[in-house]
């Protein structure tokens, strides 16, 4: 059965089931049963109206002690501000606060002339009224607080709507009718009022009490004895008919632009990324397309700077080639050039200082003949011969003196900067017995500056590398390495038997950050995420961008409960402090999250994924920022 035929079966069942147990219940009934169920109904209505107009009553006075609250010490602008938010949030449709001498503070809405507390029956107003007496914390009179609302306004609407049917009239303390669904002859008023018996109507009422001000009469026409049952057969066959229709109608106009949604989707799937889906709706199918061409075109960029990578990794690879015929290793190449400027100048031994990334610190990465001097080597920019020679980028040739960083006292030196387009990467290092000569420096700069292009080139190669299974945005893994690495953790998790969980998160309404704030700020946002992100996981975990606003992460030997607090965790980071530097406005953003585990929810890396992406819409569906880890084993054990 087509989704159209079980909407159209689903709508006449729900329409056709009610009415045809009605049906069977009033053919079943005499007519003096009803006239009696009605009464009891009648009566019932009545109390239920009474209900309301005590609710009602119960609101007013917690907004008249809210807005006397609001009021106590502060100024008549503050004072003004609350009592308006109040009439304006609908807790009241009339505020007023006075003071002792009777003197309007702050006033909103309509105000009745001469409001009388609802706890007293009412005499002819049209206003429902709490009337609260303030006093000061020694005591003393502050003034009235009154809170209102008219009966023909709001308050009347939720009265005829706790009532299903018949007519409603509310009546004062003098038998005047105050407000009602219609014209209703005073005879039935009085009749309904006084209790008498009447032919064409049913009545019930209940009089004025405490926090009810109004008489609330109920009047149902009176059955009508056997017309009853034929108008009850007509009415459900006529409703059968439209229910069928209507069924039929609204079935095929909500399955029609799903089919034309998924043949667009469909053309994407294959591969058309030029083509979008037409959005012709702003409702949910609407959003469902728009969020499929938000999609299209983000795979669009993406594939784009793929392909722009590729051709930039390419040509640089094709660069690198034509330098480093033999290897690209790092750290032969610097054993080499070290062996090559030893033997080239007659040295006993050298050493090669590569500088740290953040450029305050020398860290030693070849060495030859330097068995007194330790392998982890660390010198400060500035301290001793290389350090000096990487501050100022110019060559040194001398004697070491008595050397406080590792460094060979007592030795004739030559160090030579390293530089790569001008900027000091490394310090070259060569120590001797004897001393070395003005040639032996020309020597070793000439060469120097030839094993700079070398290990420059070694080095463009490594992050070459490295972008290309970098997100250049959030420095994030990116969607490649993600899929090699998430096939051989699941490779590692099955042949140890350990468990293995992935989250997938989305941040909530990033679309309007980028609407908002323009797609700087958005990216901004994104780079924050990923630190936030990095700062909650561990040293073995896997983050990577998946794309767009989605990252997702690799859990080795992680169950669900581990999956589920590293979740929470990462929802609270992203919700205990919006996002932005000083200065400029802050974001306030929430993440979903969700969560699968293998082998419980599946075996192969496709599958897990899919598995998190549907628990990941479980918890967008729940309200945003929580998680939900994956119900259930779709593995058969």
């Amino acid at each position: 059965m087509t989704l159209r035929w079980r909407l159209t079966l689903a709508f006449v069942l729900v329409v056709v089931v009610p009415l045809v147990v009605g049906a069977v219940i009033v053919s079943k009934a005499l007519p003096r049963e009803v006239q009696r169920e009605q009464r009891g109904g009648a009566q019932t209505s009545s109390r239920l109206v009474a209900q309301v107009l005590r609710d009602f009553c119960d609101r007013a006075r917690a907004t008249a002690e809210a807005a006397g609250r609001a009021s106590a010490g502060a100024g008549p602008a503050r004072a003004q501000i609350a009592v308006s938010s109040l009439v304006d949030r609908g807790l009241a449709d009339a505020v007023q606060v006075t003071d002792p001498k009777g003197v309007v503070v702050a006033a909103a809405g309509s105000q009745p002339t001469a409001p009388t507390d609802c706890a007293r029956a009412s005499t002819g107003s049209h206003y429902l009224s709490a009337v609260i007496t303030l006093t000061t914390s020694a005591g003393k009179p502050a003034g009235t607080a009154v809170a209102s609302f008219q009966v023909d306004g709001s308050l009347f609407d939720s009265v005829r709507a706790a009532v299903a049917d018949g007519e409603v009239v509310l009546i004062d303390a003098n038998g005047g009718v105050i407000a009602g669904t219609r014209a209703v002859s005073p005879a039935v008023v009085r009749a309904a009022f006084t209790g008498a018996a009447q032919k064409n109507w049913v009545s019930g009422f209940t009089p004025p009490s405490t926090g009810q001000p109004y008489g609330v009469a109920v009047l149902l026409p009176a059955a009508q004895g056997p017309g009853v049952l034929l108008d009850a057969t007509l009415v459900v066959l006529l409703a059968i008919a439209l229910a069928v229709v209507i069924a039929v109608l609204s079935a095929r106009a909500t399955t029609r632009p799903l089919e034309q949604l998924g043949v667009a989707a469909a053309r994407i799937a294959s591969g058309d990324l030029a083509s979008g889906i037409e959005v012709t709706s702003k409702d949910e199918i609407g959003r469902l397309a728009t969020a499929f061409n938000l999609m299209t075109d983000e795979l669009r960029s993406y594939v784009g700077q793929l392909e722009a990578s590729r051709d930039e990794l390419q040509a640089g690879l094709a660069r690198l080639g034509d330098t480093l015929s033999s290897t690209h290793d790092l750290d032969r190449i610097l054993h080499v050039v070290l062996e090559s400027a030893v033997a080239s100048t007659r040295a006993t031994s050298g050493m090669v200082l590569l500088l740290t990334p953040s450029r305050d610190e020398l860290v030693m990465a070849a060495s030859k003949g330097l068995d007194e001097v330790p392998l982890d080597l660390r010198v400060q920019v500035g301290e001793g011969v290389s350090g000096r020679v990487a501050q100022s980028g110019d060559a040194y040739k001398g004697f070491v003196e008595q050397s406080r960083v590792g460094e060979l006292s007592g030795a004739s030196v030559i160090a030579v900067p390293l530089k790569s387009s001008g900027t000091v990467i490394g310090v070259l290092d060569l120590f001797g017995a004897e001393g070395f000569d003005d040639a032996d420096l020309a020597t070793i700069r000439t060469f120097a500056s030839q094993a700079t292009v070398a290990v420059d080139n070694v080095l463009l190669h490594e992050e070459a590398q490295r972008l290309s299974i970098t997100d250049g945005l959030t420095g994030l893994w990116n969607y490649r390495y993600f899929t090699m690495t998430v096939a051989k953790e699941i490779e590692r998790a099955a042949r140890f038997s350990r468990p293995l969980a992935l989250l997938m998160l989305d941040l909530d309404h990033f679309k309007g950050v980028n609407d908002s704030f323009g797609h700087q700020r958005g990216d901004a946002v994104l780079i924050e995420l990923a630190g936030r992100i990095r700062g909650e996981v561990r040293d073995v975990d896997t983050v990577a961008r998946y794309g767009g606003e989605e990252i997702v992460v690799i859990l080795p030997e992680t169950d669900a409960e581990g999956a589920a607090q590293l979740a929470e965790r990462i929802c609270v980071a992203v919700r205990r402090r919006p996002f932005g530097e000083p200065g400029v406005p802050p974001i306030h953003l929430t993440v979903s999250a969700g969560g699968s585990v293998f082998p419980h929810h599946a075996l192969q890396a496709s599958a897990l994924l899919q598995r998190a992406d549907q628990a990941l819409y479980e918890a967008k569906r729940a309200g945003r920022d929580t998680w939900r880890i994956a119900n259930g084993s779709s593995v058969a054990h």
